[in-house]
């Protein structure tokens, strides 16, 4: 049985429809879903975490509707990380990583194993709102972290875009650590050459659809990414035998 299970859920909302149809996320792998602005990624998350609901269809989780699940229930196998993560109270950074234990038995070994997961024991008693941006991001994976079981589910909308490059890098392997280590992974991300180094398999949407599923060896591949994202796509030899994809800009800009 799949962890995560899309049963063609179908959410309106004002001109939007979010139709994917039927797709299946595999435990033990990251899943690299990609798609222009308003495509419905978010969408696929909110749904996946149970905080929206479809009006038809489902998002299954070990089988069962997610939105039928209460949400510690939910809390118990689903770890969201948001493109941005407000904090209201003047929480310490250690305090808003302990919140991934609110619906979890406490466990502050778990919580300073997070700290050190993202790099960031030493901020640990440092205000949140004093953190970068880039900082605050990793705060809010090692929320994620200290909250997920080894076979849960992790979703990360864009946790990565305000991170830099080389923090970047440390963040990649953490997350593909994770889910070597059994969990299901379903990552947005815009950055191609990221999605390679990321992706076990790639999602497209467009416009609520889903355009491609499958090996992220079959899917990001130029051709194939420019009929897809709309974009002219190069692919350059990467480390220990890999391929990196990146946008090629000046193929679609005008010449003098």
């Amino acid at each position: 049985m799949e962890p995560l299970r899309f049963e063609s859920p179908v959410l309106e909302r004002s001109r939007f429809r979010f139709a994917p149809g039927r797709v299946s996320v595999r435990p033990g792998a990251v899943t690299v879903l990609m798609g222009a602005n308003g495509s419905g990624k978010s969408t696929a998350l909110r749904v996946s975490a149970g905080l929206a609901k479809p009006s038809s269809g489902a998002v299954l989780v070990d089988g069962i509707d997610v939105a039928k699940r209460s949400p510690w229930q939910r809390a118990a196998r689903i770890a969201f990380v948001p493109q941005r993560t407000a904090v209201a109270a003047p929480f310490t950074a250690r305090e808003v990583v302990a919140l991934g234990r609110v619906a979890r038995p406490s466990a502050p070994e778990r919580v300073d194993a997070a700290l050190h997961a993202v790099g960031l024991a030493h901020r640990a008693h440092d205000a949140f709102g004093t953190l970068s941006g880039g900082q605050q991001q990793r705060i809010a994976l090692a929320r994620a972290l200290a909250q997920l079981e080894p076979t849960g589910i992790l979703l990360l909308d864009e946790a990565f875009a305000a991170i830099d490059p080389s923090e970047t890098v440390a963040m990649v392997r953490l997350v593909r650590s994770v889910a070597g280590q059994g969990a299901t992974v379903l990552a947005v991300a815009h950055d191609l050459a990221l999605a390679c180094a990321l992706a076990d398999d790639a999602w497209v949407l467009r416009d609520g659809a889903t355009t491609a599923f499958g090996a992220a060896e079959d899917v990001l591949v130029p051709a194939r990414v420019g009929a897809l994202l709309g974009v002219h796509a190069v692919s350059a030899a990467g480390a220990a035998g890999g391929r990196v994809l990146t946008p090629d800009y000046r193929a679609t800009m005008p010449t003098d």
